[in-house]
């Protein structure tokens, strides 16, 4: 697997344990005790490693919620992103998430866990990853600064067609899907089993990523007639990464160039 810029921050895997657009988050749990001590995390791209060995890159949106992904041995295993903005409160955060893992060895659906943040120098930070019953890891992820500087543009796109591996939750193993984009970042797109899909890529604000929508046709597509909504980018490789979930927070697609 290629270094994915857009790992987008948020996952570890710390153990292959395993969002949508800002009105499907769930917020009723705010961890951060004291909002009037709060120092929200600078948005780009993180990329840092896990006391398990997992490769972690990631990203911090323009809200302010994270995304990661992580790999192990250039194996992709999953991702996960926070549930709601994060902010640092006295230089710590703790954030609830959902984690997308695709291990086999673990299961492939979304699980409920929390990430613990301790801000460094230099726009780093460490911390701890946890679920329920299980052991808790340790990452450290830093800030780069030429990813976080490359814009995502429609040019980028226009035109281009992307082959590579996409993974649906509870699906096993990766299957192989192309994906056809036009002038206006909306695409077209295939996979081996016979399933189709259109979809939209719009640069964010920033331009660090885009916000990405992708809507898959009827059977024999895994998840017929759904919407996912998440984030995407093209790489220092011209790699596309793209990651997303259902409504419900419970299903999750990636799209790996």
């Amino acid at each position: 697997m290629k270094k994915i810029a857009m790992y987008l921050l948020a996952g570890t895997v710390l153990l292959g344990c395993g969002g949508d657009d800002d009105s499907d988050f769930d917020s009723t749990t705010n961890p951060n005790p004291d909002p009037t001590q709060t120092v929200k995390l600078t948005p780009g791209i993180y990329t840092g490693s896990t006391d398990e060995g997992e490769y972690l890159e990631g990203l911090v949106d323009d809200d302010n919620r994270l995304w990661f992904i992580y790999s192990e041995k250039e194996i992709f295993i999953g991702f996960m992103r926070s549930n709601d903005s994060v902010v640092f409160n006295n230089s710590k955060f703790t954030a609830l998430v959902k984690n997308y893992s695709f291990d086999k060895e673990i299961g492939r659906n979304s699980r409920d866990a929390t990430i613990t943040g301790n801000s460094k120098p230099s726009k780093a930070f460490t911390g701890t990853f946890s679920e329920q019953n299980e052991k808790t890891i340790n990452y450290n992820v830093g800030y780069d600064e030429a990813l976080s500087a490359r814009k995502q543009t429609l040019a980028m796109i226009n035109g281009k067609t992307y082959n590579g591996d996409s993974y649906i939750t509870d699906v096993s193993g990766a299957g192989n899907s192309t994906i056809t984009f036009d002038p206006n970042g909306n695409f077209t797109g295939n996979d081996d089993e016979g399933c189709t899909m259109t979809g939209k890529f719009t640069p964010s604000i920033s331009g660090r990523y885009y916000v990405s929508t992708v809507t898959f046709g009827a059977s024999p597509c895994y998840d017929a007639g759904e919407t996912h909504t998440g984030v995407a980018l093209v790489d220092e490789d011209n790699e596309l990464i793209y990651l997303g979930t259902d409504s419900t927070k419970k299903k999750s697609s990636v799209f790996i160039s």
